[in-house]
């Protein structure tokens, strides 16, 4: 047997170009074939933080990463991140060893039923054989698993390695390293009209709205004409026609009959690209005001229909008159379509304006790091309140910076974890906006040998999960309420502490304000830590959706 020969055939074929890797016995094997690789390999000890840094790696790069641990629970703790990738559309290439299939329910040590644990939520799986005389049909493996990263919808791919003992007999034979260039995503441009054209539409005095998803990696762009607005998700990093749309229809439907207010806005055509949203204003106001036709343009043949419109794929490649290059996106439009929009939006924005954005709780703190953050950032935002405070408050000063937020799942868990993997891949500084609950959940993030210097945690902590006082509902939950809104009393100091981080802690505006430059300056990777009162956050956002 050559198990060490196998698998250094399975992993030399591999593409991409980085791979996150967790300590164990089982894989040792797998981890000297990555180390031996033409492979950048980064070790993280907590495989579920290690999960999450890679899709922070895959999410930048559009380039698959490669996972590996040891058997048992260590590749259970992969679930998350493979959850979120599998629905924010990123390419990971999970490689877990196994224990023979004799040893699996026979009680043997980290072994359990491990072929197709992920199944539910993978693009692809395969499972090499647990004998090791022919490494053709590693190569075999590793050749499908190509062919599912070209035809596939981009995701988590799965590769069971079952690998006997003894295992600790090395050699580099088979480790040629891959000649293949991986595709460089292509921008598709195209227009209104060539999209209509395509579907048999007519365009005479239709309304059209285009709206941009969470960036799925198809760049999909959409020229306007004199009838159609633009409204992109924050996590599209494309660009609307109308600021603060979603803090406008999310104060809308917040008021008795406000939807009804909105029928102006109703269009007859729904064009949409990329994925989810954030916007549940969005969502209401579409259920709502049902387009006649919803043509969604993805060269993957699923969508979700989360508006209720029945959306109707449109291949690329199936449209006429595409646009030739990005000018053709931009221009100033007059119709009336996008002048209802922007007169209804800019009466809010009036009311918007006149709140105390000079007071002190989340909201105004997030408006204020929005203004300072240096153009060219990344921003990474864990879900819950941040998210939806920065969709609220997206506007042009913002278009500069790349905005990434794991709503695959709109899970709070790896938030800390995905900005690292994002930090360890770029030169720029990478601006964490994150929760009590999302940043205490997520400390193995921070437990990294090689931790970028380029990571800047803003922490806001109401020692809560403060979102369910901000919504309809949990109040009624009575004293039940306090195991859903995990009221704690920790802070992060001692953690900066341990981990030998810069740290800057802050209970008014002032102390929060000079913290935000002493982490702007900072060249090490900091904390800042801003205290805030529930019970003035809740004020403020209730001041906001009274609006």
């Amino acid at each position: 047997m050559d198990i060490q020969k196998c698998i250094n055939t399975l992993i030399a074929q591999l593409p991409g170009e980085h791979a996150v890797l967790s300590p164990g016995s089982r894989n040792a094997p797998v981890i000297y074939a990555l180390h031996h690789s033409d492979k950048v390999c980064h070790s993280v000890v907590d495989e579920r933080s290690a999960g999450f840094v890679a899709l922070g790696m895959a999410k930048f790069t559009r380039l698959p990463v490669v996972l590996s641990c040891t058997s048992g629970t260590a590749a259970l703790n992969y679930y998350p991140a493979i959850a979120e990738a599998y629905y924010a559309r990123v390419p990971l290439i999970i490689v877990t060893a196994d224990r023979p299939p004799e040893k699996i329910d026979a009680w043997d040590g980290q072994a359990i039923r491990q072929k197709g644990v992920f199944r539910n939520h993978i693009r692809a799986e395969f499972q090499t054989p647990d004998y090791y005389e022919d490494a053709s049909s590693f190569a075999d493996v590793a050749a499908c698993v190509r062919r599912c990263l070209d035809s596939e919808i981009p995701g988590p791919i799965h590769i069971n390695v079952p690998i006997r003992e003894p295992f600790y007999d090395f050699t580099q034979e088979g480790l040629k390293p891959s000649s293949r260039v991986l595709p460089q995503p292509k921008v598709h441009y195209t227009t209104v009209r060539g999209i209509a054209n395509s579907d048999g539409l007519s365009l005479d005095m239709k309304k059209v709205l285009i709206f941009n998803g969470m960036d799925d990696g198809e760049d999909i762009r959409i020229a306007s004409d004199n009838h159609s607005v633009v409204l992109s998700d924050l996590t599209s990093n494309q660009s609307s026609d109308v600021h603060y749309w979603d803090a406008m229809l999310f104060s809308a439907q917040s008021k008795e009959n406000g939807l009804e207010f909105l029928h102006l806005l109703k269009p007859d055509i729904l064009i949409t690209t990329g994925t989810t949203t954030v916007s549940k204003g969005l969502k209401q106001f579409l259920r709502h005001h049902k387009p006649e036709h919803h043509i969604h343009l993805s060269s993957h043949y699923e969508v979700g229909d989360m508006f209720e419109t029945e959306p109707k794929i449109l291949h690329p490649s199936e449209i006429v008159n595409v646009a030739e290059k990005d000018e053709d996106i931009n221009g100033v439009r007059s119709g009336a379509y996008i002048k209802a929009w922007l007169n209804i939006t800019q009466e809010f924005i009036g009311r918007f304006s006149q709140l105390d954005w000079s007071s002190y709780n989340e909201f105004c703190v997030t408006n204020y790091v929005l203004s300072k953050i240096p153009k060219k950032a990344i921003v990474h935002l864990s879900n819950s309140m941040p998210v939806r405070y920065v969709s609220y408050l997206l506007n042009s000063d913002n278009s500069d910076n790349i905005i990434y937020s794991n709503r695959g799942t709109s899970g709070i868990d790896g938030s800390t974890s995905t900005a690292v993997g994002n930090a360890m891949m770029v030169e720029e500084d990478v601006y964490l906006i994150t929760g009590d609950v999302a940043f205490f959940y997520d400390i193995n993030g921070l437990y990294n040998n090689k931790l970028p210097s380029n990571l800047k945690i803003i922490l806001l902590n109401n020692g809560a999960g403060g979102i369910f006082e901000m919504i309809k509902g949990p109040q009624q939950m009575g004293e039940a309420l306090a195991y859903q809104i995990t009221p704690q009393t920790y802070t992060a100091e001692h953690i900066a502490q341990h981990f030998g981080l810069h740290y800057y802690g802050a209970d008014t505006f002032g102390k929060f304000a000079q913290g935000m430059d002493d982490l702007i300056s900072s060249e090490e990777t900091a904390i800042l830590e801003v205290f805030t009162d529930r019970e003035l956050n809740q004020r403020f956002y209730n001041a906001f959706k009274s609006l």
